[in-house]
């Protein structure tokens, strides 16, 4: 799979004591976060090498892929629903 990101390591840096605190705890809060949203699935090989395949060949790593892919067709089941349901008064 192909990886559209260069990072390079930025050497570490002092900072005052007040700004290292608040940045330490906005990581924190901003890993809780991600964890709390986190979500698993169960798929056998075959799923998983077809979502792979299909992400390599969009250019974006498969993680991003589902999420585009769940997202996309969550917005749309949304509009259908609405557009099936009875406008209320």
């Amino acid at each position: 799979m192909r990886k559209r990101r260069n990072y390079r390591e930025l050497p570490d840096i002092e900072l005052p004591a007040e700004l290292d605190a608040r940045i330490r705890a906005m990581t924190r809060s901003a890993d809780e976060e991600v964890e709390a949203a986190r979500v698993n699935f169960r798929w056998g090989r075959d799923q998983v090498e077809l979502v792979k395949r299909v992400a390599d060949l969009m250019g974006v790593p498969y993680q991003t892929y589902i999420k585009q892919v769940v997202y996309k067709q969550a917005l749309a089941d949304l509009k259908e629903s609405s557009a099936a349901s009875p406008m209320r008064q």
